[in-house]
C-alpha cells in the first residue's frame, strides 16, 4: 500500500509561521518528504518546544555549529539569532546585534583555554537556572556543551560539570537539543547541495567580518573528527613506521659509507706505503748495478708494486670489497711493461669481470711473476688473457709468450716459482702449461665458489 503523499502546502505553512520563512533545510528531501516532517517532529521537540531559553538555545545552535564542516546551520541559525528570521522558532525573542554574533563567534573554543578548570568552576558553584547571554555562567556552559557535542566518549567529567550545574531535568533537556543540533549537521552533511537563502547571502554581504567568521572558521568539520582520526591514525601509524624504517635505513647507510670511507683511507696510506717502499728498493738498485742481489731487489720492487696497484683500485674504486679486473690489471701490465723495458711488449684481452678483494691480490702477484719471468727470458711480445669460462664457475688466466718453456733439466726452484705456487694453493687452482708452435703457454684456472659468484664476481 502507497504511504499518503503529505500536504507539503499546510507543513510549509507551519514551518513558515514558527520561523518567519521556510528554511531550505526543510524542503531537502522532495522524494521522500515525509522524512523532513519527522524531523520537523524531532526539532519542535527537542529544539523549538523545549523549556530552554529561546535566546539560549538559538545562541548555543550559532556557536555549536562552528564545529561542522558544512555551513549551512551556521549561517541559517545566526540569521535567526541577528533577526533574518526568529531564534528558536519565537518572533519575541529579541534580535542579538551583529557585534554581539561576532563576539559570540569570536569566543575561544574549548581546545584554546583550560577545559579541566571551566568544569572545575561549575562543579564549585550551586545548581543555577539558565544563564543570561555574554555571562560567564554561558560561557562556561558553552565550553562543557561543546566537549559533550563534540567528544562524547571523552567527556565524562563535563557531563558530570553540566548535571551537577544544571539539575536533572535541565540538563536532560539540553541533551535532547545537542542531539537535534548534531542531526541537523549530519543532515546538512549528507545533503552538500542546500544552499544558502536570499536572507542569508544579504546578511553575508552586510559585514565582511561576520562572513569571514561564518564561512571560514578554523575550527570547521571538529565535529567530524571522530572517523577521521581513525583514518588518520592509520595513516600516521603506517607514516611512522615507514620514517622508522626510513630512518634506521639512513643509518645503516651513513654506517656503511663511513666505513667504507675509512677502509678506502686506510687502502689509500697502504698503496702510498708500498709505493715507498718500491722506491726505497729502486734507489737500492743504483748501489749494485748488474748483480744478482739487483735482480731481487728489482723483483721485489715489483711485487710490492703490484700489490700497491691493488690497493690503488680500492681506493678510487667506488666498492672496496671488488675490484674490476679489465681496468685493474691493464694498468698493471702497463706498469710492469715499463718497468722491465718493454713498455708496447705486453697485449692483454682481459674481460670485464669483477673480483672479491682477496682474490685481486693473489693474481696481481701472480700476473707479475709470469709476466716478469716471461720478458725476462724470452723477450716480448708477451700475451695475457683473462676469462671466465663457459660453466661460469672458474676464472682462466692464461700467459703466452713466444719462448720454448723452461727446460726439463732445470726445475723451476727459484722465488718466482715458488711464490706462484703458493699463490695458486692459496686461491684452490691448478696450473697447466702448454708448449705449442706458436710459444709457451701457462694457464692459471681459478675456481670460483658460490659464494663468491653470488657476491662477488660477475663472471
Amino acid at each position: 500500500m502507497t504511504a499518503p503523499v503529505p500536504d507539503l502546502t499546510a507543513f510549509r505553512r507551519e514551518v513558515a509561521s514558527r520561523f518567519g520563512l521556510v528554511p531550505n533545510f526543510f524542503v531537502s528531501a522532495p522524494d521522500a518528504p515525509e522524512i523532513i516532517e519527522r524531523l520537523w517532529d524531532f526539532a519542535k521537540a527537542a529544539y523549538l518546544d523545549s523549556p530552554i531559553p529561546p535566546l539560549f538555545k538559538e545562541r548555543l545552535f550559532v556557536y555549536l555549529s562552528r564545529f561542522c564542516e558544512v555551513r549551512y546551520c551556521i549561517a541559517r541559525h545566526c540569521a535567526f539569532l541577528v533577526g533574518y528570521g526568529h531564534s528558536s522558532g519565537d518572533p519575541a525573542v529579541p534580535r542579538q546585534t551583529v557585534e554581539q554574533a561576532i563576539r559570540l563567534l569570536k569566543a575561544p573554543s574549548p581546545w584554546q583555554r583550560d577545559v579541566e578548570a571551566v568544569l572545575a568552576a561549575l562543579e564549585a558553584g550551586p545548581p543555577a537556572d539558565w544563564p543570561d547571554p555574554e555571562t560567564d555562567l554561558e560561557d562556561r556552559l558553552f565550553c562543557a556543551a561543546t566537549m559533550v557535542f563534540v567528544e562524547p566518549g571523552r567527556s565524562k567529567h563535563a557531563l558530570h560539570a553540566l548535571r551537577h550545574v544544571l539539575g536533572g531535568r535541565r540538563f536532560e533537556h539540553l541533551l535532547g537539543l545537542l542531539a537535534f543540533i548534531r542531526t541537523a549537521h549530519y543532515w546538512t552533511v549528507l545533503h552538500p547541495e542546500l544552499l544558502f537563502e536570499e536572507d542569508i547571502r544579504e546578511l553575508l554581504a552586510s559585514s565582511e567580518e561576520l562572513a569571514r567568521l561564518l564561512l571560514e572558521d578554523p575550527e570547521a568539520a571538529r565535529c567530524d573528527m571522530g572517523v577521521r582520526l581513525f583514518s588518520e591514525l592509520q595513516d600516521l601509524r603506517g607514516l611512522h613506521e615507514r620514517r622508522d624504517l626510513q630512518q634506521a635505513k639512513r643509518a645503516l647507510e651513513a654506517e656503511v659509507e663511513q666505513k667504507e670511507n675509512l677502509l678506502k683511507e686506510v687502502n689509500h696510506r697502504v698503496k702510498n706505503s708500498l709505493q715507498i717502499v718500491s722506491s726505497i728498493l729502486e734507489l737500492q738498485l743504483a748501489s749494485i748495478p748488474g748483480t744478482p742481489a739487483a735482480d731481487a731487489l728489482r723483483s721485489a720492487a715489483s711485487r710490492v708494486m703490484a700489490i700497491a696497484a691493488v690497493h690503488e683500485r680500492l681506493y678510487t674504486g667506488s666498492d672496496v670489497r671488488v675490484v674490476s679486473l679489465n681496468a685493474f690489471l691493464g694498468r698493471l701490465c702497463e706498469q710492469i711493461g715499463r718497468a722491465v723495458g718493454a713498455a708496447d711488449g705486453i697485449k692483454t684481452d682481459i674481460a670485464p669481470l669483477d673480483v672479491p678483494t682477496d682474490m685481486a691480490i693473489p693474481l696481481a702477484i701472480i700476473i707479475n711473476e709470469l709476466v716478469t719471468n716471461a720478458i725476462k727470458h724470452v723477450g716480448p711480445p708477451c700475451r695475457i688473457t683473462l676469462r671466465c669460462a663457459d660453466t661460469q664457475d672458474r676464472l682462466i688466466l692464461m700467459v703466452a709468450d713466444t719462448g720454448a718453456g723452461p727446460s726439463s733439466s732445470k726445475p723451476n726452484t727459484g722465488m718466482g716459482s715458488r711464490l706462484v705456487q703458493a699463490l695458486v694453493h692459496q686461491l684452490g687452482a691448478r696450473v697447466e702449461t702448454r708448449q705449442r708452435a706458436e710459444g709457451y703457454t701457462v694457464e692459471v684456472i681459478v675456481p670460483l665458489p658460490q659464494s663468491t659468484t653470488d657476491e662477488g664476481s660477475n663472471c
